[in-house]
């Protein structure tokens, strides 16, 4: 498929966060750890849908390191099992949209982004959108060339 290849291709250079940056959480409470524990030491590749629906959350509790490098694992798994009302496309564009309500937060994320990292996360927006997750208007125009964010 060619988008995930796309997607592949367009985070392959994005460093590991390392094992102390995945989650901001200055509570260390139970779900920040059972996070942790899951994404440490991992790539964003070979992450099954259920896994990763089990961990959606995460989108809103990791550091913008660890957002930028396993944002595309969420993205590759919803891509192979996707489901009509799958949680895992709604959480990546709640995610976009939730952040931007703070921008100053948005903006730090955004500026981690690539050209073609943002073309990738459009990309799939547009595929789910085609299969009937809901519209990414807000966020593809957020994501755009033309954003005050690019």
């Amino acid at each position: 498929m060619v988008l995930k290849e796309s997607i592949a291709a367009a985070f392959a250079e994005v460093p590991y966060p390392g094992d102390d940056n995945i989650i901001r959480c200055p509570y260390n409470c139970a779900e920040c750890q059972r996070i942790a524990d899951y994404f440490k030491g991992k790539t964003f590749l070979g992450h099954t849908a259920e896994d990763l629906r089990n961990h959606h959350v995460a989108l809103a509790l990791f550091t913008a390191d660890a957002f930028r490098y396993f944002l595309p694992a969420f993205m590759l798994a919803s891509l192979d099992s996707y489901e009509k009302g799958d949680v895992l496309p709604d959480a990546i564009r709640f995610h976009f949209e939730y952040v931007q309500e703070y921008r100053n937060f948005f903006a730090v994320k955004m500026t981690n982004f690539s050209p073609a990292q943002r073309r990738a996360v459009i990309e799939y927006l547009v595929c789910m959108e085609g299969k009937g997750a809901g519209s990414s208007e807000e966020v593809i125009g957020m994501l755009s060339e033309e954003s005050e964010y690019a």
